[in-house]
């Protein structure tokens, strides 16, 4: 079901909508641990602040923007998009949308937007990819495929639109 959304550069008051997304994501994780609530309250905390921490440090220049849905007349946020965008490629360091906002479709049209963006502009899209993540489907579906070797539990796929007018493959690189 196509939805109108939106993305929005995420400002400081944003900080407690992205730590719901995020716990949204691990969510199925922690049912599995048997730990009490303030032990994943601890658990999601440090683990949110170790992932901004690294893709800020990895990814300068890395742009994360909230996804909203319109509501009415009104927009409401239902995820965010982490969003590199490379020499020649767009690297989708995190797209995550809140639990009740899944499997509406909303996800594939994000992603299909980037790939838009990056075929407008003869690159390719990257993402690392848990091995385990159902997610992986989605990208599959959309065309991503591996790219080496599993690195640790990730699985770096890409995506590389076909140039109409030469047949070329556009590079991943950079």
């Amino acid at each position: 079901m196509a939805q109108h959304w939106r993305a929005r550069p995420v400002v400081a008051e944003d900080e407690p909508l992205l730590r719901r997304i995020y716990a949204g994501t691990r969510q199925a994780e922690l049912a599995l641990t048997g730990w009490d609530a303030p032990a994943c309250e601890r658990f999601l905390d440090l683990q949110y602040r170790a992932q901004a921490l690294h893709y800020g440090t990895h990814n300068p220049g890395a742009v994360q923007d909230i996804v909203e849905t319109a509501a009415g007349s009104a927009w409401q946020a239902a995820g965010r998009l982490w969003l590199h965008r490379r020499r020649h490629s767009l690297h989708v360091l995190d797209i995550a949308l809140l639990p009740e906002c899944c499997g509406r479709g909303l996800g594939t049209q994000v992603l299909r937007s980037v790939m838009d963006e990056a075929a407008a502009g003869g690159r390719a899209v990257t993402i690392y990819v848990e091995q385990g993540n159902p997610a992986r489907r989605l990208y599959e579906r959309l065309g991503f495929v591996p790219r080496g070797p599993v690195q640790g539990v990730h699985q770096h796929m890409a995506w590389r639109a076909v140039q109409q007018t030469t047949g070329q493959v556009c590079d991943e690189q950079a």
